[in-house]
């Protein structure tokens, strides 16, 4: 099933820190006196899928059901073989294939990056171990991308930042932030940022660290109309998992949602992973 439609909003740029509510302003959507828009469309889904405490074979399933999918950015990967099995179950047909990249940090709680490889060719990748805040966390893994169909070219990250050291955090926002200010190509961002922001409120009631992240601009959040909370929990109704655009995918017509909403999702099993999805439509402009 095809779980995300692609909205034309053309996003703005966040605030910087310190402003009332860390959100874009409102834009207008296209009305019927602009040009077109042509391109190709992407789909990237970001998606922790809490290794220790759930079985490969059940995330392959919710993968699996998850379509047309070009990127996809993993948190709380166990091992290679994980990943091997999440990038058959991605595959919508058995001609499909998608590339992978394991990062080597994190022990077994690693990040992993799938592309499919009829649609994304791999530039090159790399991992930020200065990101890596206290050498024992997970470096940011990027893929450098082209898209075959019309050349543009693209980094994508995937991050899972400190969830117990608040300062840590803050300090690895602070660092993302610098290192896509000295980018010059568009980038695409998912994953756990552990921002904890809250689905009533939110606004007001968020991490230190997600201000940082979009001060200057620098990153944009692609927020889902529909805010829920992308982690299984009692305890806090909010947000960990987000995308974010940064450079001139800041410009890429998008729009984002969280998956499987359902509440017989979150009953908690040694199966399942805590974490929703949350999948992402990019419009990548032919140049």
């Amino acid at each position: 099933m095809r779980l995300a439609s692609l909205c034309f909003l053309l996003l703005a740029g966040c605030p910087p820190v310190g402003s009332d509510t860390g959100l874009p302003p409102p834009v207008p959507r296209p009305d019927d006196t602009d040009p077109p828009i042509t391109g190709v469309e992407l789909v990237v889904v970001g998606y922790n899928v809490e290794s220790g405490d759930a079985e490969a074979a059940t995330i392959s399933q919710n993968v699996s059901e998850i379509t047309g999918e070009a990127l996809w950015g993993f948190s709380e990967v166990e091992s290679q073989s994980w990943l091997d099995q999440f990038a058959i179950a991605a595959a919508d047909d058995p001609s499909q294939e998608f590339g992978k990249i394991l990062g080597t940090t994190g022990f077994s709680d690693r990040l992993g990056i799938l592309w499919d490889n009829s649609r994304l060719e791999l530039l090159g990748s790399v991992e930020l171990d200065a990101i890596n805040v206290g050498g024992t966390a997970r470096a940011p893994l990027v893929g450098h991308f082209r898209v075959r169909e019309n050349g543009v070219e693209f980094k994508f990250m995937v991050n899972h930042l400190w969830r117990t050291d608040d300062a840590a955090r803050v300090q690895q926002a602070q660092m993302l932030n610098a290192w896509a200010a000295s980018e010059t190509l568009p980038l695409v961002a998912v994953g756990d940022y552990n921002f904890d922001w809250a689905v009533e409120g939110g606004e007001a009631d968020h991490d230190a660290g997600y201000d940082q992240m979009v001060a200057n601009s620098t990153w944009v959040w692609v927020r889902p109309d529909t805010l829920v909370a992308t982690q299984c929990s009692f305890a806090f109704d909010g947000v960990l998992d987000f995308t974010f655009v940064g450079n001139n995918a800041k410009n890429w017509p998008s729009s984002s949602e969280v998956l499987f909403t359902q509440n017989v999702y979150c009953q908690d099993s040694p199966q399942k992973p805590d974490h929703r999805p949350v999948l992402a439509t990019l419009l990548v402009p032919d140049p």
